[in-house]
């Protein structure tokens, strides 16, 4: 990043907004954005993905010369739209953003001032706070991994779970450019970026809220549960990553050394979501093979509760957690 970027007609900053039928909450998410405090010279690229709302028509009557709108012809879904999206960018830094959510007024300032301070950090987040339907915040803040700020490498971490909120982020463009094309058979694009950036640049984390992430009933990430994409696309992912050699070696060795846990983990997360929407079959599938990736888990009371529960029926483990409710305490 260099000082040849900080003019009127070559952005800073490139804000990637992929729209597909949220013109209900755009209007939120357009006014975080320009309403930032203390920018640097930036540009939105939005790119409207044949929302059958009235997604165009907001963002045509937005007369900001900062907003540079694009429609696909037929609907490409959100890894074609990516795809098309990232290239759009002039900025040397890139976040991306979807429509439902919103940026802290601070965002773009702190970013920039991270990834200026510290030439070796490629991808910049921080915290994020959940909010309803209506906009209205929640008070659950994510606090996860660090309790403090920290730059370093995540690669290990990010492969057993995934801890960053995709609104918060921020990256040097050319290590986007490099993971495209995404796959358009992937149920997602936020983990798949931040962990193949992971693999060959440090991350910084920034102690602070910088976005509101916005939970509810039409949110993709709980549809694609829901489905089972998220797990295909989960196992794709960690497939690749796991099959592909590290250059560095000892990297390449604690990758491969935590395989069997990470794939545990997953399959864990995978059953406690499918247990929750009433997918007793696929929870059941999914705690075994957590269990046998890593067979310590069946020593842990909950998991074999849960485990039981899609076996033997959901009214007895109802009753048995109440027992065991009044056992401990």
């Amino acid at each position: 990043m260099t000082d040849s970027v900080t003019t009127a007609d070559r952005p800073v900053f490139s804000v990637v907004m992929p729209c597909y039928n949220y013109a209900r909450y755009l209007g939120e998410c357009l006014d975080s954005i320009f309403g930032q405090v203390d920018p640097p010279p930036f540009e939105i690229i939005a790119v409207d993905d044949a929302s059958t709302d009235d997604t165009v028509a907001m963002l045509e009557r937005v007369r900001d010369p900062r907003l540079r709108v694009f429609c696909n012809e037929r609907n490409l879904g959100h890894a074609g739209t990516i795809n098309r999206a990232l290239p759009l960018t002039r900025g040397a830094i890139v976040s991306r953003i979807d429509p439902d959510d919103r940026y802290r007024p601070q965002f773009m300032a702190t970013v920039v001032d991270r990834l200026r301070r510290y030439p070796e950090v490629g991808l910049v987040y921080g915290r994020a706070e959940l909010i309803d339907g209506a906009g209205a915040p929640s008070g659950t803040i994510t606090n996860e991994p660090h309790d403090s700020e920290f730059h370093g490498s995540e690669f290990l971490a990010l492969l057993r779970k995934n801890f960053i909120c995709a609104p918060t982020v921020a990256a040097r463009r050319e290590l986007w450019l490099a993971q495209l094309p995404v796959p358009d058979t992937l149920a997602f694009h936020d983990w798949y970026f931040t962990l193949l950036i992971a693999r060959s640049s440090e991350f910084y984390f920034v102690d602070d809220v910088l976005a509101d992430y916005r939970v509810h009933g039409a949110n993709h990430h709980t549809a694609i549960s829901r489905t089972g994409a998220e797990e295909r696309s989960v196992l794709w992912l960690l497939d690749k990553v796991f099959t592909e050699p590290e250059p560095d070696a000892a990297r390449q060795r604690a990758k491969q050394e935590s395989a069997r846990s990470v794939y545990a983990a997953h399959y864990l997360d995978f059953a406690d979501k499918y247990f929750g929407f009433g997918m007793n079959a696929d929870a059941r599938r999914c705690y075994w093979a957590a269990v046998s990736h890593q067979p310590g888990l069946a020593m842990r009371p909950d998991v074999m509760r849960r485990l039981g529960a899609t076996i033997f029926g959901r009214d007895r483990y109802e009753r048995l957690k109440a027992g065991w409710r009044r056992v401990a305490s």
